[in-house]
């Protein structure tokens, strides 16, 4: 036995000297969704995402149609220790609607019209996703929106 001990030793102070992999960063927001993913919940084309200015910490990108309109908007950033205040300011709103089995936390902030917002919170990252189908109805925009949260949070 007192002759494994110093392989085992040995082993034990490789293992901790070896270089640990670096966290990888999450990929860019426009890097997040293809083509395929993104005409699978519209149903209609969109041009390729583009990319925002990074600000405070957030980077976005959004998918606009031909003419121009934004389809898909997506927002990824550190939630900071603003997150909790934005979320129970909303939830006293009751424009915030609970959402099961995305992440940690996942909600949706509806608002008129046909328009939400799905904001989910995966360890780091708050990601915030919108959908505007062309006539969609405000359940149509949700699900997409839930649909293209789920291909994008294994990314994350």
């Amino acid at each position: 036995m007192t002759l494994r001990m110093p392989h085992l030793l040995t082993l034990a102070a490789l293992a901790l000297a070896a270089p640990r992999p670096a966290h990888a960063e999450p990929p860019t927001p426009c890097a997040l969704l293809s083509p395929l993913q993104i005409k699978a919940v519209l149903l209609t084309p969109v041009l390729d995402g583009k990319p925002g200015s990074p600000s405070d910490g957030t980077t976005d990108c959004t998918w606009p149609d031909a003419k121009g309109e934004t389809r898909i908007y997506l927002s990824l950033k550190d939630p900071g220790i603003e997150y909790k205040s934005f979320r129970d300011a909303m939830l006293r709103t009751g424009r915030l609607v609970p959402v099961s089995g995305l992440a940690a936390d996942a909600f949706y902030i509806s608002s008129a019209g046909n328009s939400a917002a799905l904001y989910v919170l995966k360890g780091k990252h708050l990601l915030l996703i919108t959908v505007d189908g062309i006539n969609f109805t405000k359940s149509n925009n949700e699900a997409a929106e839930h649909t293209l949260a789920t291909e994008i949070l294994p990314k994350l």
